[in-house]
């Protein structure tokens, strides 16, 4: 009997774009599954096999056209569109393929940004950035710009930023897609070290065959359908 907990949860999702009046795109065609606190999830596959829908729907930034996504025994379409944004700041950490810092601000206070659109001061986040900033292998690198970073320390912060708020789970959309090999090892194993030291639940979405045979898991897509 498996007795770790399950921290997220889908069943019969489906996704429908519609594409013109008399037709529809199914993105997703019935997701079922399961990602347990503390793993390290890929998800691989194909472009268009439904990887990103599957992580953003995951993540509530899109919404299914059936089915239900059940995030820390919660059925989080169930909440309001407030309710949901909330949850979304507080409860998701969110790392993209491209870091989206902004420009004109420092490391320590793009990272600072995402625990004060969770309601927090700069003066309340601004210790626990630089601790966490301090942990990803940044810390004499905190006043430093993004165009001042490299490709590798902008990922890192871009995850130390999706740390700040304690999230239950980070969703990654190919966090080592833009990256040469060198940074991208650096980021894989920070990922690895990030899981060890807190029990972070990694969902990555990834082209990355080496990181992917690393994971505890890796789920396959194909067609808009997991491979049993």
């Amino acid at each position: 009997m498996d007795n770790r907990k399950i921290i997220i949860k889908t069943q019969g999702l489906t996704k429908e774009y519609q594409v013109s009046k008399t037709e529809t795109l199914q993105v997703l065609k019935g997701i079922d599954t399961e990602i347990y606190e503390g793993e390290v999830v890929t998800i691989v596959g194909p472009s268009g096999a439904g990887k990103s829908t599957l992580l953003h729907i995951i993540g509530t930034l899109d919404k299914p056209t059936d089915g239900s996504v059940i995030f820390d025994g919660e059925d989080v379409f169930k909440l309001s569109s407030n309710e949901l944004a909330k949850f979304r700041n507080t409860r998701i950490g969110f790392v993209f393929q491209f870091h989206h810092l902004l420009p004109e601000f420092s490391a320590v206070e793009n990272v600072c940004l995402a625990a004060m659109i969770a309601g927090k001061s700069l003066k309340a986040a601004e210790p626990k950035a630089k601790e966490i900033l301090n942990e990803v292998g940044l810390g004499l690198r905190l006043e430093h710009k993004p165009s001042e970073l490299s490709g590798g320390e902008a990922q890192r912060v871009a995850i130390a930023r999706a740390l700040i708020n304690s999230p239950k789970v980070i969703l990654a959309d190919e966090p080592t897609g833009n990256l040469d090999s060198k940074n991208s090892d650096e980021v894989m194993n920070l990922i690895f070290d990030l899981r060890k030291k807190y029990n972070q639940t990694f969902v990555i979405v990834t082209h990355n065959e080496k990181f992917a045979e690393k994971t505890d898991r890796t789920l396959k897509m194909a067609d808009g359908f997991l491979e049993k």
